[in-house]
């Protein structure tokens, strides 16, 4: 059977594990900035509770938020990295899950061999008690014969407290199952296809799975034919492929503190290239660009400081050279003098297909610059793979050019988020 582990409201969940005196209380994580500004992005219940939703402007909900003495947290997303990876760790020691993936920051994918439900509803509930043992993060789980009908199941799991976060959905239950699940809460399904499925009388994933296959391909193509073969139990989709994840990490913990803008803006910079690098291998874009910075939290005696911002890009793009940018604005928000920096990364987010980006309305000229750029990319990419990594790259990535410290020690490998 397929499983899908998915983490309850995990930016603040992965908050309240570091402030637990915050718990019971409204608690949102918002990615605010300077101006006030900024949205939320994930909430407790409690907060919850009082009106709040993902998504509110934060100038909209001041007066609730005042009302509730709501704690707000700004986002911090090389955190919750590093959180998933520890679940990922554990998951993995246990030897229970095969073919285990992480398909976004707080969701896993995996198999089990087993098919009974009350034996799989055991080791996902030990899956379960051990994340939140280890890492204080609280995960729904769910089990299916496709991935699609596992992550079904997990919506049940979330939806109805009787599951006490365990949802197994074998074949004989599928139908009943999906007859509950509104056709938007489809993995798969899209926003633009919504109001297109649910014109044709379509309004819940029973529906849709059970029309012919031959309107499914005319209508939504080889995407939507998948997600109609594995609502009706027949595995579609792959999770081997990069291309499926929602971010790409590059980071590296330094063998030596520095306290060097020019020595952190070098090291962003390649990670940024490979970050890029690998997003043109699979056929991405990036939406958002995020640059993190961290000193050594155990080195007491020294001051600490750490903190992560993300740029949003007008349209999304796999051009080194627009990303270097915004990884070097990224870098002149975040930094402070007279820190000693042990850590720094960067995250390539809200990845899309590169044969469906969405041009900005308000630019012109767009189509010859992309593909002006695309052929730049594609002449460094093929020069590289010819002659050597990095044999062509940012003037900024040259160690030569920079007041490099003492006993600093360039980071021979990045880490990927996958």
């Amino acid at each position: 059977m397929f499983i899908h582990l998915d983490c309850n409201n995990f930016f603040v969940s992965c908050e309240l594990v570091s402030r637990p005196d915050l718990k019971g209380t409204p608690v949102v994580v918002a990615n605010n900035n300077d101006n006030n500004g900024g949205i939320i992005l994930a909430l407790n219940p409690e907060a919850k509770a009082i009106g709040l939703k993902r998504g509110n402007p934060l100038f909209q909900v001041t007066k609730i938020i005042e009302k509730h003495h709501v704690t707000v947290i700004d986002v911090h997303h090389h955190f919750y990295h590093e959180v998933s990876r520890h679940i990922m760790e554990e998951v993995q020691k246990t030897e229970m899950v095969l073919d285990f993936v992480q398909y976004s920051v707080d969701e896993f994918f995996g198999t089990m061999p087993e098919d009974d439900p009350t034996l799989l509803r055991d080791y996902l509930k030990t899956l379960k008690d051990l994340i939140l043992r280890e890492t204080g993060i609280p995960v729904s789980c769910g089990a299916g014969m496709s991935y699609t009908l596992a992550k079904t199941a997990t919506w049940f799991a979330k939806h109805y407290p009787a599951y006490q976060g365990v949802c197994i959905m074998p074949a004989d239950k599928r139908e009943a199952a999906l007859n509950k699940v509104p056709v938007k809460e489809v993995w798969g399904i899209g926003r633009r296809s919504i109001r297109k499925i649910e014109e044709s009388g379509v309004k819940t994933a029973l529906d849709y799975a059970q029309r012919p296959e031959t309107w499914v391909n005319r209508l939504f193509g080889v995407t939507g034919l998948r997600t109609w073969k594995e609502l009706n139990g027949t595995p579609a989709i792959t999770l081997t492929s990069h291309e499926r994840q929602k971010s790409i990490m590059y980071s590296r913990t330094f063998a030596h503190m520095t306290g060097s803008k020019s020595v952190l803006l070098r090291e962003l910079s390649s990670y940024a290239s490979a970050a890029t690098r690998r997003l043109r291998e699979q056929n991405s874009l990036c939406q958002t660009v995020t640059v993190f910075l961290a000193t050594n939290r155990h080195r007491t005696d020294l001051p600490q400081y750490s903190n992560d911002k993300t740029i949003k890009l007008s349209t999304a793009t796999d051009d080194s050279i627009t990303i270097n940018e915004a990884v070097r604005q990224l870098l002149d928000s975040l930094f402070r003098e007279y820190y000693q920096y042990k850590q720094a990364g960067v995250i390539l987010g809200q990845l899309q297909h590169s044969e469906g980006v969405q041009l900005d309305l308000f630019a012109t000229g767009q189509v010859q610059e992309k593909a002006r750029k695309q052929r730049l990319m594609k002449a460094i990419d093929d020069i590289n793979q010819r002659f050597g990594r990095n044999q062509i790259h940012f003037a900024v990535q040259d160690e030569s050019h920079d007041e490099q410290p003492a006993g600093f020690m360039r980071p021979h490998k990045v880490d990927e988020d996958n």
